[in-house]
């Protein structure tokens, strides 16, 4: 009886370990990896498989797939990545190689798996301060038009959006409260020394008289390159480690920008701004709008789209800081020869060179 029972536990154990292999088998799928010009790619036909998306009707000129909450939109030589209709752009444009559309594995891990994923991403830890820089000020005016001072913009919108974050109970630093002058290390020197923080940088543009929109940027990661760079060095930094929550607070802020204030979408873009450069939080640099425009800029110096722009950016960060949970897409570059990037139950193995 007793050899029986054993026999029938084994069975069950048996049993047991050959459905896991099965339930580890069907959860993995293995990702294609193209090098073209050393830049690892992956199809983005693999990426949709992973998301369970399908082919969708979706920004016109572009392929979209996706499902009930989300539509990806892409175009082969395009940088132009859009989700739901919101504008992002990538770090390298979309490539086309035996009719199969390749995106970066970067863009992968570091854009598309947070905005797609944001309640995977864990980078930043508890939040419970906010620091807010209200861009230029003193002798610094910033962009200055008929219409308005850029310093003074920024601190409207700065001081509209801390009231709105104490009121809902949430700690506070202001980089500057007052028409003062504040160096970029300085700035970030707050920031950085301010624990369990987040921090947002807000600006207005400037540029031709027919510019305009909404724009919000992050921190270039490591090994990519910015138009928006300050100095051929600083496209060596290995940014701030927060890249996952950049994007994610990013787009947060930035959809509903665009959303509740009908402006332009300028996108979603990366760049070595020095107050992005060394800072160690999740940090993101928001334009507002441009002051140099004739229309734009007379709406902007109006206390009624100050407040406007300030609801958007505190529900922004309030949405990311509720979103914020755990196992963010680990990835790591391949080797040739060998090497997978693991990225949550899914591996990207080979390594193809494009000719």
């Amino acid at each position: 009886m007793r050899n029986m029972l054993q026999n029938i536990v084994l069975m069950l154990v048996l049993m047991l370990g050959a459905c896991m292999v099965v339930a580890a088998q069907a959860d993995e799928t293995e990702w294609q990896v193209w090098k073209v010009d050393g830049v690892e790619y992956v199809e983005v036909e693999d990426a949709c498989k992973f998301y369970k998306y399908l082919p969708k009707k979706g920004r016109p000129g572009f392929l979209s797939y996706g499902n009930n909450k989300y539509i990806i939109s892409v175009k082969a030589g395009k940088q132009d990545f859009y989700v739901n209709n919101y504008r992002y752009i990538l770090s390298y444009p979309i490539k086309e190689h035996n009719g199969k559309l390749l995106i970066s594995a970067v863009d992968m891990k570091k854009l598309v798996d947070p905005v797609l994923r944001p309640t995977y991403n864990k980078q930043a830890g508890v939040i419970t301060t906010i620091v807010i820089d209200a861009g230029h000020g003193g002798h610094d005016a910033g962009a200055v038009s008929s219409w308005a001072k850029e310093k003074d913009c920024n601190l409207a919108v700065a001081r509209k959006l801390r009231d709105k974050l104490k009121k809902a109970g949430y700690k506070v630093v202001m980089t500057r409260d007052a028409d003062v002058f504040l160096t970029l290390e300085q700035r970030v020197a707050i920031a950085n020394k301010t624990p369990n923080s987040l921090f947002v940088s807000i600006h207005h543009n400037s540029g031709r008289r027919a510019a305009k929109g909404i724009e919000t940027f992050t921190l270039a990661p490591h090994g990519t390159t910015s138009p928006f760079a300050r100095t051929r060095r600083r496209e060596s930094l290995a940014g701030n480690n927060q890249d996952s929550a950049n994007i994610a607070l990013a787009t947060a802020i930035h959809s509903r920008a665009i959303k509740y204030t009908g402006a332009v979408d300028r996108g979603i873009q990366r760049a070595r701004f020095s107050v992005l450069c060394t800072i160690t939080r999740p940090a993101v640099l928001f334009e507002g709008g441009f002051v140099s425009n004739p229309v734009e800029g007379k709406l902007i110096s109006t206390d009624a789209y100050r407040e406007k722009l300030a609801e958007c950016l505190f529900q922004g960060i309030v949405a990311y800081i509720n979103t914020i949970q755990a196992k963010p897409l680990k990835v790591r570059n391949p080797r040739t020869g060998g090497g997978t990037i693991h990225g949550g139950g899914n591996r990207y193995r080979g390594s193809t060179r494009l000719k």
